[in-house]
C-alpha cells in the first residue's frame, strides 16, 4: 500500500513562513483563504469556460497566481500564466481550453494535498 505521505508535495510554504513570522496560525489562515479562492476559481472557470467568457477566464487566472506564487506551486503557476496569456493576447485560440483544464485539475490536485496535509483545518 502507496504510503500518501510520500506522495511529493506541489507546493512549499516557505514563502509563507517568511512572511508569518513563525506563526502557524497564519499559515493556516493562509491556507484557508487559498482553499476558499480555489473553489470559486474553479466553479467560476467552469462556467466561463462553457458560457465563453473569456474575460472572465483571464480575470481569474490573474487573481489566482498571487497566491499560487506564495505557496510556490511551480507547474500551476506556469498553466494559469498560459492561460492569462492565451485569453488576453489570444483568446480565439484552441488551446485556451486545454490549459484552462489542465489548470483546474492541477489546481483540483493542489486543493486535495492541502486538504489532507491541512486536515485540521475543518
Amino acid at each position: 500500500m502507496d504510503n500518501p505521505d510520500r506522495q511529493e508535495k506541489m507546493y512549499n510554504l516557505i514563502n509563507l513562513e517568511e512572511i508569518s513570522g513563525g506563526s502557524n496560525e497564519f499559515i493556516e489562515q493562509m491556507i484557508i483563504l487559498f482553499l476558499e479562492q480555489a473553489d470559486k476559481t474553479i466553479k467560476g472557470m467552469e462556467e466561463a469556460l462553457a458560457s465563453g467568457d473569456i474575460a472572465e477566464i483571464r480575470n481569474l487566472a490573474h487573481q489566482l497566481k498571487p497566491s499560487v506564487d506564495n505557496i510556490r506551486v511551480e507547474a500551476l503557476g506556469k498553466s494559469i500564466r498560459i492561460v492569462e496569456d492565451l485569453a488576453e493576447n489570444q483568446p480565439n485560440s484552441k488551446d485556451l481550453p486545454q490549459f484552462v483544464s489542465i489548470s483546474m485539475e492541477q489546481l483540483r490536485e493542489l486543493v486535495q494535498q492541502l486538504k489532507r496535509d491541512f486536515s485540521n483545518l475543518g
